[in-house]
């Protein structure tokens, strides 16, 4: 709403204006009167369009540049698999005369491994943690005697 008042506030402002332009327009075709501004710049423009054309003429320059786009999954780097990605679907291997599944087996086997690699991982972070920690707190004023985070000797 408050665009249609806007509209109806400006339209209203340049019928009243209008004769106040008309009043200064007759007040300059009086011998002795100076020139209204807006006729000076019409008289400009005019001077200025009748001006030879420029002799500028501009060249459309061939790009000297390249973009190249590559998709990356998000996060990639930190995860090898994405945990939303699905194990992919297809084919089984029957299962032989014996019971074992051999899916299965593979399948708990990269468990194992994907689980004692994360523990490790876990562990390494752990360690450099406390060992920054200890390197901070040494460096502190009285090995940091007084900082809760940081070992008591």
């Amino acid at each position: 709403m408050t665009g249609v008042r806007i509209i109806v506030a400006l339209t209203l402002a340049m019928v009243a204006a209008r004769p106040l332009a008309a009043q200064q327009a007759a007040d300059a075709s009086e011998p002795g009167s100076q020139r209204v501004e807006g006729f000076d710049s019409v008289d400009r423009v005019r001077a200025a369009l009748a001006k030879p054309a420029s002799r500028l003429t501009l060249v459309d320059r061939k790009p000297d540049f390249t973009v190249h786009i590559e998709k990356k999954r998000p996060m990639q780097d930190i995860f090898e698999i994405p945990p939303w990605q699905l194990p992919p679907l297809g084919w089984q291997p029957p299962a032989w005369g014996t019971g074992i599944n051999l899916l299965s087996v593979v399948s708990y086997v990269a468990k194992n491994i994907a689980d004692a690699k994360r523990g490790r991982d876990e562990r390494k972070a752990r360690e450099e943690v406390q060992q920054s920690i200890a390197d901070w707190c040494a460096a502190q004023e009285n090995h940091g005697a007084y900082i809760a985070i940081c070992p008591q000797q």
